[in-house]
């Protein structure tokens, strides 16, 4: 039975069919539903092959009703991905609070591995990496590094520099050097290398960073983040298949 907008309600908030059945439209619900199943979807299929039709059909929603909230695919993964940076910020306030105590160097090694090992900080990965074959996408994030994500690292270095457990005098730019380097030039689905030539340059982005004074990349977290990264380029090559 066809239902019309009970006018006597708020937009978006209530819905009267003929019947005169009142259904509560929840808005944050629906975005929440959308999110979900776009990056599942994403994941699966790949951004490009993903359609707002698929988003729709999986979600159980008309696409009337995801373009009342987004008004393209893109603005849907942005929404993704800042859920998901958001929630690694939450994490991040957690891993700090954990690590008080440590000195500079000792907390920076600490978040690096406790990020390393996190689900939920590379829950997206895969579909970041496929992401990484847009120049636009590609600019965009390394402007992210430098702008917002560099400044969290550059604390922990200074605090490591009062504390003498490192020595630097740009703080700020050792932390946004590494983040280029270790996001962007590391990352294979950018700069196609195989393991030898992965493992060559994250052994020189750790001598690097050690005569720098900023020696926080131990041998351990370097294997574990080659293996991470061996596992998303492969996972992203047979999504593109």
């Amino acid at each position: 039975m066809k239902c019309i907008l009970n006018k006597n309600q708020p937009v978006g908030f209530y819905w009267k069919g003929v019947c005169g059945m009142t259904k509560k439209y929840n808005s944050q619900a629906t975005i929440e539903n959308i999110l979900s199943v776009s990056a599942k979807l994403f994941l699966e299929r790949g951004f490009d092959k993903t359609s707002m039709q698929n988003i729709a059909e999986t979600a159980g929603i008309s696409k009337g009703a995801i373009y009342h909230h987004f008004q393209s695919k893109d603005e849907i993964i942005k929404a993704v991905t800042d859920k998901q940076a958001q929630a690694v910020e939450a994490a991040m306030d957690i891993w700090l609070r954990e690590t008080d105590s440590f000195n500079g160097k000792e907390k920076l090694q600490a978040i690096l591995e406790k990020n390393l090992d996190s689900q939920n900080a590379h829950y997206l990965d895969d579909l970041m990496s496929a992401r990484m074959k847009s120049a636009e996408f590609v600019l965009t994030y390394m402007q992210d590094c430098v702008n917002k994500d560099a400044f969290f690292i550059s604390e922990i270095i200074k605090q490591g520099v009062a504390d003498g457990s490192l020595i630097t005098e740009f703080p700020d730019e050792c932390a946004e050097v590494f983040l280029l380097l270790m996001n962007i030039w590391c990352d294979p689905a950018v700069f196609n290398c195989d393991s030898e030539k992965l493992s060559q340059r994250l052994g020189l982005l750790q001598h690097m960073m050690k005569s720098i004074g900023i020696d926080v990349l131990s041998d351990k977290l370097l294997q574990g983040t080659l293996e991470l990264l061996q596992k998303i380029y492969l996972r992203e090559n047979k999504i593109g298949e």
